[in-house]
């Protein structure tokens, strides 16, 4: 199938999925704090949400062939781990700039991977199109603080590692002057999110950008921040992704899913066993509650691939400019 018609399909389908479990939502109103809501999202995200990596090493070999380089794995595995842990280590030391330059580069590769390859190069300008995809991405994390502005925050206070987040020591948000100011900042920035999803010379893309704002908006309407971005990232994101370098990566296109499945269930597995055992560690030491374990497994771990995971992706456009 056309990449073009495959995006807006699951436009559509992912459009259809949101309305229908926030429909669920408003009439069965589970309490999303539960432990095993929390455990459920977790699931969620170590398998179809990690999925979307599992074919980086193949990835890493399309890079070595494009640069006519010895396809050696142990040097791609050796770089790719080395990156995890240095972004680590520097979380655990420098959270709160860490935190930041996570929140930038993860909202600019959402906008990019949600946008059609039509549109990509639309404008040549690369500050206006970084401007674009940013603007577009960051909906995930702009939505979950205009409606969930103290949870969000509290998230991030806690991600950071630094007590003193955004300059204030052991205040309760809840009660900072400066929320109203934050509000019309918010306001703002959806605006900008708007626009980042318009196109005037493609008109029939309108649909698909529209719905994914749509859903964001829903999703963050109606379930806390962990719940919206867990069915965001592996029902849209992940999904998306996966599909889209399938069809770059794997001949036959009638079997896309088996390859897929087939190819990313190794790197998938390990990644899943790390986490798994990383949320075990911190329950069986920690002091936090179970769901604060999952949090910063969740997205510490997610930031410490996303970085080798953006870094091999940047190096294979590159060269195939």
């Amino acid at each position: 199938m056309d990449l073009k018609i495959l995006h807006n399909k699951h436009s559509n389908y992912f459009f259809l999925l949101t309305i229908f479990i926030c429909l669920l939502q408003f009439f069965i109103k589970i309490n999303t704090d539960q432990a095993w809501v929390y455990l459920t999202c977790f699931f969620l995200i170590i398998t179809i949400g990690s999925s979307h990596g599992g074919l980086d090493n193949l990835k890493g070999k399309k890079l070595f062939n494009k640069l006519k380089l010895k396809s050696s794995f142990l040097i791609f595995y050796l770089t790719y781990i080395s990156i995890a842990i240095l972004i680590l280590i520097l979380w655990f030391n420098f959270g709160q700039i860490c935190l930041w330059t996570f929140l930038i580069l993860a909202s600019y590769h959402f906008g990019k991977e949600d946008t059609p390859d039509i549109l990509l190069l639309k404008n040549k300008n690369p500050l206006l199109v970084f401007f674009k995809f940013f603007a577009r991405g960051s909906t995930v994390v702009v939505m979950a603080l205009y409606f969930h502005f103290e949870d969000t925050l509290s998230m991030f206070q806690f991600l950071s590692t630094e007590e003193n987040f955004l300059g204030f020591y052991e205040m309760d948000v809840a009660g900072l002057e400066w929320q109203k100011d934050i509000r019309w900042t918010l306001y703002l920035f959806i605006l900008i999110n708007l626009w980042g999803h318009i196109y005037p010379k493609s008109k029939k893309y309108w649909s698909s950008l529209l719905q994914d704002f749509l859903s964001i908006v829903l999703l963050n309407l109606v379930f806390e921040p962990f719940v919206a971005f867990t069915i965001y990232f592996c029902f849209l994101h992940s999904i998306r992704h996966s599909l889209l370098w399938s069809s770059k990566l794997f001949e036959s296109k009638k079997s896309l899913l088996k390859e897929f499945l087939i190819k990313s269930f190794p790197l998938t597995l390990i990644t899943a066993l790390i986490f798994i055992i990383s949320v075990y560690l911190l329950n069986l030491l920690g002091d936090f509650f179970l769901y604060t374990h999952i949090i910063l497994v969740t997205f510490v771990g997610l930031a410490s691939l996303t970085f080798p995971h953006l870094l091999l992706e940047y190096l294979i456009e590159k060269n195939e400019k």
